[in-house]
């Protein structure tokens, strides 16, 4: 795939991008979509609306791969008079991108205050409604899911697209089972592994299957488990990311397996280490779910949510003169 998109986009013929598979890249290879970002930015055959479209798939891509120098060129360019116009069309989208970035970097207020910009611009039902998923997962993330709950339940499903009912989907899992309900998040979850794949995001689609993972575990089912799991691990860098945590889950199966059903397990030391190193993947509260189930003999974690590279606050200001 990227190397007929590179062929692509290194000629210079008149031939158009190829933003089919550009924006499967961004969805799936992230930092594979940079490279083609790049080079097709040496081209002397695009329009001005090619660039703009450009940059935002570097914005894009530049937020799922913690990319600041990328997205920060990218913003910087399209302060460029000459995209006031695309910008205009298009300002709910920018502004709602920017605050994926900063969600990603747990920067949930900046996030918030970007998507609120956003729905202040939006016009439409779908785009209200998408916004509203994504400040209730920033809600969410700074511990103030009533917040974000009073959000979701009143979001009407019809005038979401796929891929955003499959945000809500999973936003709603989330929220279940930090409420204790885990067979409805397992519902929720699957429903959203199952519309990112219709929607061909599979990075996305394998990220929330990792939270099915821990529930299979929590129902001793181990087929469900392995079937999950034999999906994730096609993605290198998710097996890398939430390596403690898929750590856990393996030490934890076994650990099952050998003595299902009997109270206070005698827990091999080196499951503290994976414990702690999941609560920095954020799995703090599937852990303590399954100290909890198992009567496991180590001490429960905390939730650990790391800043990485962080951007600086109110990037969108430019286009957001609302707030």
């Amino acid at each position: 795939m990227l190397a007929i998109v590179l062929f692509t986009l290194m000629t210079n013929s008149g031939v158009g991008l190829d933003w089919v598979s550009l924006n499967s890249l961004v969805k799936n290879k992230p930092g594979e979509a940079i490279q083609a970002y790049q080079i097709a930015l040496s081209r002397d055959d695009l329009t001005l609306r090619d660039y703009y479209r450009l940059h935002s798939l570097a914005i894009r891509a530049g937020a799922i791969t913690f990319n600041n120098s990328v997205l920060l060129t990218a913003l910087e360019a399209l302060k460029n008079k000459d995209f006031d116009a695309l910008i205009e069309e298009n300002k709910v989208k920018l502004l709602a991108n920017i605050g994926v970035a900063y969600r990603y970097r747990e920067q949930n207020q900046q996030a918030i205050w970007h998507y609120r910009c956003a729905m202040n611009e939006a016009t439409s039902s779908q785009y209200k409604a998408a916004l509203k998923v994504n400040i209730a997962i920033a809600y969410t993330r700074i511990n103030q899911p009533s917040l974000g709950y009073s959000l979701l339940k009143n979001i009407e499903k019809r005038f979401l697209p796929d891929y955003m009912r499959a945000g809500l989907a999973t936003a709603l899992g989330n929220i279940t089972f930090a409420l204790g309900e885990s067979e409805e998040a397992l519902r929720y979850f699957q429903e959203a592994a199952k519309q990112y794949r219709d929607d061909e995001n599979y990075k996305a689609m394998r990220q929330v299957s990792v939270n099915s993972l821990g529930i299979h575990l929590l129902n001793e089912d181990f087929a469900s488990y392995h079937k999950v799991l034999a999906e994730v691990e096609l993605d290198d860098e998710l097996m890398s990311a939430k390596q403690h945590y898929l750590s856990w889950l393996t030490e934890l199966e076994r650990l099952l397996k050998q003595g299902s059903n009997k109270p206070n397990l005698n827990t091999p030391d080196i499951m503290k280490a994976y414990a702690l190193g999941a609560a920095k993947e954020d799995y703090a509260a599937m852990v303590n779910a399954h100290i909890d189930k198992f009567s496991l003999s180590i001490p429960k974690v905390d939730a650990q949510i790391v800043v990485k590279e962080p951007l600086p606050i109110e990037l969108g200001k430019p286009w957001c003169l609302n707030l």
